[in-house]
């Protein structure tokens, strides 16, 4: 069965956050690097995600993420991730 991840990368602590979905969250970050890095010069990190088993459910996940103010998303993360590491480094699969 795939698992659906709705992310949140932020490419600064407090600055451009992006909101996305995807089924391999190890690939999907190495493409934002590499265009993080190219466009603003700075590295992204996952700072957020959520599992869901279906592909709907995770992009109505999403739609109401980016529906949320930028302060708001802030709030989100800081709930769960207050020193905003990199989550991507700590999931077992990614090791």
């Amino acid at each position: 069965m795939t698992t659906f991840y709705t992310y949140i990368a932020y490419f600064k602590e407090d600055t451009f956050q992006s909101v996305g979905v995807t089924t391999d969250l190890k690939r999907r970050f190495k493409l934002l690097r590499q265009i993080g890095s190219k466009k603003i010069g700075k590295c992204c990190k996952l700072v957020y995600y959520e599992e869901f088993q279906s592909s709907v459910e995770a992009t109505n996940r999403e739609n109401e993420l980016n529906e949320l103010p930028e302060k708001a998303l802030k709030i989100l993360v800081e709930n769960t991730n207050p020193m905003f590491v990199d989550l991507l480094n700590d999931l077992h699969e990614f090791k």
